[in-house]
């Protein structure tokens, strides 16, 4: 990616064991699930460093979110594959995404959180 960047790619696989992280499989195995990818975003901001006192002259602020919050100063880019969310069509969803942490994912499964989590990224349906 660029040497400021670290990127790991995350590869998945069919698990024939009866939950999918405490989700019993049968809340998603009937047809009609929907799943959508959504982009992260991580970027450096040359300002950055000059505002914050803390922050020596030659160090480098990265900052985290979704494409539609990168500044037009954004001194370099890097957009990812960061989530998923998987929705059945009973209302109950997954958000699955990168963690804090390298190699590592975060399952969300409460309602409530994934609900925020779409509507922090711009998504949302009529329906």
């Amino acid at each position: 990616v660029e040497d400021a960047f670290d990127a790991f790619r995350i590869t998945a696989m069919h698990d024939p064991s009866p939950m999918v992280y405490g989700v019993p499989v049968e809340n998603f195995i009937a047809a009609g699930n929907d799943v959508v990818v959504f982009t992260g975003a991580t970027w450096s901001e040359p300002g950055a460093v000059l505002k914050d006192p803390l922050v020596k002259e030659t160090g480098v602020m990265h900052f985290s979110g979704h494409p539609g919050q990168v500044s037009d100063t954004a001194e370099i880019v890097c957009l990812t594959s960061d989530a998923m969310v998987v929705a059945t069509s009973t209302g109950i969803g997954m958000l699955i995404r990168t963690g804090l942490k390298p190699y590592s994912l975060e399952i969300v499964d409460d309602a409530d959180k994934v609900r925020q989590f779409l509507l922090d990224r711009g998504y949302h349906s009529d329906i």
